[in-house]
């Protein structure tokens, strides 16, 4: 079997924080549906929301509240186990730049028939950086309707309170939209599911991300900063 070149694009950092904030924002997703039922602690319990009260509706709140702890610390222990780095990414995610609205014109229909080819990128392409400002908004607007739901109830208004609920579940809906079409372009889309092994050994394949990424590989490998291994190759 030939060996493919592979080229690193996740440090250690990135990986553990992103199974960190994916694995925790999975159960808070799973969880938080089941409140649904009772969204506002002041209402009427309905549907399922009866079976889930008393030691059912207590576990539910304890898992929900642990899995919010590993949700704020996420992006915590990125930062302190690269400060420098979780800057620089941070800056790069969140920058737009003119080639990036030249690839939302035109990445509709390259991703669905393969053309027109995309403008040339950088580290990260425009969608990605677009889910990115989504999970950057999304993380502190949980963060503060979260710990004012914890922490807040009595101490703000019951209209305070309920509009910190429509925050949350506004948040929640935003989240499974975009969590699922994370999920489709990671594990079925033909192209961009070889991207997958970037959250497993922070590794892809160097021609998939010459495709994609190909500003940022070229100045990788013309500043000595690629890190390229040959890998057994899968197709």
């Amino acid at each position: 079997m030939a060996a493919e070149p592979r080229i690193r694009k996740f440090t250690r950092a990135q990986i553990i924080y992103h199974w960190l904030y994916a694995g925790s924002w999975l159960v808070l997703a799973l969880t938080g549906a089941s409140f649904m039922w009772r969204p506002d602690p002041h209402g009427v319990v309905t549907g399922l929301g009866v079976y889930l009260q008393g030691d059912v509706g207590q576990i539910l709140r304890t898992v929900h509240r642990v899995a919010a702890l590993f949700f704020i610390t996420a992006p915590i222990v990125w930062m302190l186990m690269e400060p420098r780095g979780f800057m620089g990414e941070v800056i790069e995610l969140l920058t737009i730049r003119r080639l990036d609205w030249k690839w939302l014109a035109v990445a509709p229909l390259h991703y669905t028939v393969g053309r027109p080819p995309l403008p040339p990128q950088g580290k990260y392409n425009t969608g990605q950086k677009l889910n990115e400002w989504i999970v950057f908004t999304g993380y502190f607007g949980f963060l503060i309707s979260g710990l004012i739901m914890w922490f807040g109830r009595g101490a703000v208004s019951v209209e305070a309170f309920r509009w910190m609920l429509l925050l949350h579940s506004f948040l929640f809906w935003v989240g499974v939209l975009m969590a699922s079409l994370h999920m489709y372009l990671t594990l079925v889309h033909p192209f961009t599911r070889q991207a997958l092994s970037i959250v497993g050994n922070g590794f892809v394949s160097l021609r998939y991300a010459r495709a994609e990424h190909p500003l940022w590989v070229a100045e990788q490998m013309e500043s000595g900063k690629a890190q390229v291994i040959d890998a057994p190759a899968h197709d």
